[in-house]
């Protein structure tokens, strides 16, 4: 009986177990309630319980690959911190590339810092996808002061989609201790680490990223520099400069993006426009492309008044 409410558990996640990512957080987040193990899986069947953890723990190591998968599934969807050891076994005991696979995205899923040491083995892997699984499952993880280090490691990995994967989760978890790792990367080619940049570095950082503009593809420093001006801890002289640069700069990618920006901006009201709000106007109407010929204003969809509209 109890092999049959496992396996109608599975086919119940396999039509909707999306929702069990609420669960997950919630268990990150503390005041939040737990999913109590009694609680029915959505589409039907109870969620396994901690009893059921030595039953699903055994079945790891079936020579079914189907009843391993199955396995994996459940313990995800018990979402506690004793599946992890299980999951870390299976692991190191040398699996196919399917089943290897399936066990860091449950880690990934289940986000526990338990988890980091295996991970981080397997950012070792001589295969990309499993290295790349590994790091995503040590991103997911938070408030663990060993995660950016690790993430650094990323950022050399011999793949570019790792490297790029890894600049970004830094920029996301606000690694600012990372910054500095950010920015030799972004000098050997990895572009997410521009919008990293963008969002952990200070004032003067500004001018140092400012350094790669016109070595750096266009739409990349846009993705660092939308970070600066977007936040408020940068200042307004600084970001005057960085308006001043894009206005130099000009084309339609130039113009789409602090068309973005003027419109996060809030009202005017009465009060006179700033320095930067008059630089930004300004910018919107000079700006051009194809030997001038088009003109940033033509892709203004804002009505007249909101142009002087802005910022704080």
């Amino acid at each position: 009986m109890r092999r049959v409410t496992l396996v109608c558990t599975v086919l119940a996640l396999a039509l909707g177990l999306s929702a069990t990512a609420d669960a997950q957080q919630a268990r990150r987040t503390p005041g939040r309630r737990r999913a109590q193990p009694t609680e029915a899986v959505e589409g039907g069947g109870p969620a396994p319980s901690l009893e059921d953890l030595p039953t699903i723990a055994a079945r790891l190591h079936s020579a079914n690959a189907d009843e391993v998968r199955e396995s994996i599934t459940l313990l995800t969807i018990l979402n506690e911190e004793a599946a992890v050891p299980h999951l870390a076994d299976l692991l190191r005991s040398g699996q196919n590339d399917s089943i290897t696979d399936a066990a860091l995205e449950a880690l990934q899923r289940l986000a526990m810092p338990s988890s980091i040491d295996v991970l981080t083995e397997f950012t070792h892997h001589r295969r990309v996808g499993a290295r790349r699984r590994a790091y995503a499952g040590i991103a997911a993880i938070r408030n663990d002061r060993r995660v950016p280090t690790l993430l650094e490691q990323g950022l050399r990995d011999s793949d570019r989609g790792i490297r790029e994967e890894s600049a970004e989760a830094l920029g996301r978890m606000g690694a600012r201790g990372s910054l500095e790792m950010l920015f030799r990367a972004f000098e050997r080619g990895v572009l997410g680490a521009g919008e990293a940049i963008g969002r952990l570095g200070n004032d003067a950082d500004v001018a140092r990223f400012n350094a790669f503009l016109g070595r750096m593809p266009i739409s990349v420093m846009l993705g660092g520099y939308d970070q600066f001006l977007q936040r408020r801890d940068i200042s307004d002289a600084v970001k005057l400069d960085i308006v001043n640069r894009l206005r130099d700069v000009s084309g339609r990618m130039v113009c789409q993006s602090l068309l973005t920006y003027r419109d996060t901006l809030p009202p005017l009201g009465r009060q006179a426009p700033s320095e930067l709000r008059r630089a930004l106007t300004q910018a919107l109407d000079q700006i051009a492309w194809d030997g001038g010929s088009t003109r940033c204003r033509s892709l203004d969809r804002a009505p007249a008044a909101a142009a002087e509209g802005g910022a704080r």
